[in-house]
């Protein structure tokens, strides 16, 4: 199992903007790249509660970060991980911002130190109306990655997987609407992983967003 600070470093490395929190929820972790998408350096973040920065609401401006958050708690149930999902978060000018949220637990000794990562993904104008069903449907209308990438190796098949899992799909979804089996999935994630050089779907997904390719 990676250490946070190894998961960390590779989600920083992949370009994406990350911050964790710890078991209080305050904000323990905030990179560069996350600094640049909202606009606040990590010196005025850390140690506040993730709410307390982050003041996200839905698409009808209702309050969705708040104190007692269901969705970070859900993402320390291994059983249950957490879907990308979009919230409108409060950048550094006053404005608001767009961005897709995923998260994931990284467990520690303890079940109270366990930290509690989100990967920001800025949402582009005009694609908050885009649904999970529709990506597999446009995944073969996409453009071919660079073939001079490491995503080259990747095959068509790989591709749309890796679209589908950037669309928060699981892998019987994936199966049902790509008409294969579980286990041909599965085996195509792990084909995924292995040609990416990363450990978990999550990163994956972090990797494929920076390559431009999900």
């Amino acid at each position: 199992m990676e250490t946070l600070e190894v998961t960390l470093d590779r989600i920083s490395r992949s370009g994406a903007a990350a911050f964790a929190m710890d078991g209080s929820n305050r904000i323990t972790y905030w990179n560069k790249a996350c600094e640049g998408l909202l606009g606040q350096p990590a010196r005025h973040v850390l140690g506040k509660h993730c709410y307390e920065v982050i003041c996200g609401r839905d698409g009808s401006d209702n309050l969705y970060c708040h104190t007692s958050c269901p969705v970070a708690h859900q993402a320390r149930q291994k059983d249950d991980p957490v879907h990308p999902f979009h919230v409108r978060a409060l950048a550094g000018d006053g404005r608001r911002k767009e961005v897709e949220v995923s998260m994931f637990a990284v467990p520690s000794y303890h079940p109270a130190l366990t930290a509690v990562v989100h990967v920001l993904t800025p949402v582009p104008i005009g694609s908050e109306g885009d649904t999970p069903a529709a990506a597999p449907a446009l995944a073969d209308q996409q453009p071919a990655p660079d073939p001079t990438s490491e995503a080259a190796a990747l095959t068509s098949r790989e591709l749309q997987i890796l679209r589908c899992l950037a669309h928060g799909q699981t892998t019987p979804a994936i199966a049902k609407v790509l008409a294969i089996a579980h286990v041909t999935v599965r085996n195509h994630t792990q084909s995924i992983l292995q040609k990416l050089d990363v450990h978990s779907k999550l990163e994956a997904v972090v990797r494929a967003r920076a390559l431009g390719i999900a």
